[in-house]
């Protein structure tokens, strides 16, 4: 190791008696910052791990399920949300999945995400509606239910069908999830409160998570005879009144602001707009939950003198079969010889899948041929 001299020892104090100077008497140690004892770089290389850390962290993300009529919108309306309006809305084959992102604000760091899914093909895969509603999901989830007012003889069917689904898989969720996190059905019922208010229990069967009906096919609803459209639109009042769902009309033809306010509500927990309830039967409608009351409702869309006749004990019965009388409904039956093969549709091709599908095909006929001569 070499020897320090003196001219090293010099040279080291002059550099000394220069920081002094410099720094206005004796030189502060690099690593006291501010007293905390990091240096001016240690204490920026914490900031950029922290925000790198931040945007890693996993956040709460809120999922929304569409569900409804075959037709009836459902993927235009996720669009428009999306604003990818330059795409063209395709069937739906099972389930779909999107995302959309808001940026937080501005002294957080990263994005909140929403997870938006959709359920096609109408009433026949409900069993699908497990795959979004989960125990995992289910406290940040909601439920979006699109009913065509242009099909009024399939449109308690189509209610009645999904909600029940629904109503069945959300009650089971709560019930797994409350193993894990046991102040879960006090969240969700402090959550009916705020949406619903205090109304009458007796009144009411609101869905435990969050519900937005949408009558789509706005306009071609318009050409229905007025007392048509007076029942449907009491009836569809009646069933966001008593599942404290909001409640509001679309069409394709015309964008709809409150449509997209309700959507990103759902997603990011925003402010429902204030506007007062539009409630006429012959305008769009836009019901807030919670704003609606019984008496504002009326009876179901039945004579009076036919209503006692009726047998049913529950609010809920009374309307169907009052709605039902008035629109019988048609239970839509599909020959499966007659649904589309999606496996040929031109949009999903694939070489390598699509041969192998020719070849199992193939296959299967000649196991067939070979079974059948063995019988004769």
């Amino acid at each position: 190791m070499p020897r320090r001299t003196q001219n090293d020892e010099r040279d080291e104090d002059e550099n000394k008696k220069h920081d002094d100077d410099f720094y206005g008497g004796q030189r502060k140690q690099e690593t006291d910052l501010g007293g905390s004892g990091k240096s001016l770089w240690d204490a920026a290389r914490d900031i950029v791990a922290s925000r790198e850390q931040a945007e890693t962290l996993p956040t709460v993300s809120n999922t929304v399920l569409f569900v409804g009529s075959r037709s009836g919108g459902k993927s235009t309306m996720v669009l428009r949300y999306l604003e990818r309006t330059s795409e063209t809305a395709k069937p739906t084959i099972a389930l779909e999945y999107n995302y959309a992102k808001k940026p937080k604000t501005t002294d957080t760091v990263g994005k909140d995400i929403g997870h938006v899914w959709e359920l096609g093909d109408g009433t026949f895969l409900t069993k699908l509606i497990d795959v979004v509603l989960t125990p995992e999901t289910i406290e940040h989830a909601s439920v979006v239910l699109v009913l065509d007012l242009s099909k009024e003889q399939e449109l308690w069917y189509t209610y009645e069908t999904l909600y029940d689904a629904i109503a069945k898989r959300v009650k089971h969720c709560i019930n797994e999830a409350a193993k894990q996190n046991p102040n879960i059905k006090d969240k969700l019922k402090e959550s009916i409160t705020q949406r619903i208010g205090k109304a009458n229990k007796n009144d009411v069967e609101p869905l435990r998570i969050p519900l937005l009906i949408v009558g789509s096919k706005y306009d071609e609803f318009q050409k229905l005879e007025p007392e048509a459209k007076k029942t449907i639109i009491k009836t569809l009042r009646f069933l966001a009144f008593y599942h404290g769902a909001t409640l509001l009309s679309y069409s394709e033809k015309q964008e709809s602001v409150y449509l997209k306010s309700a959507i990103h509500h759902l997603l990011f927990d925003t402010n429902l707009p204030e506007k007062q309830p539009q409630i006429d039967y012959q305008k769009p409608l836009y019901i807030k939950s919670g704003s609606d009351t019984l008496e504002q409702v009326g009876p179901p869309p039945i004579p009076e003198y036919e209503l006692g006749d009726l047998k049913e004990q529950t609010p809920l019965a009374v309307w169907r079969a009052a709605y039902c009388k008035r629109f019988p409904q048609e239970v839509e039956k599909r020959d499966p010889s007659l649904m589309q093969d999606y496996g040929r549709d031109p949009q999903y091709a694939d070489a390598s899948i699509d041969a192998m599908r020719e070849q199992k095909i193939a296959e299967l006929q000649r196991y067939l041929t070979m079974k059948t001569r063995s019988r004769s």
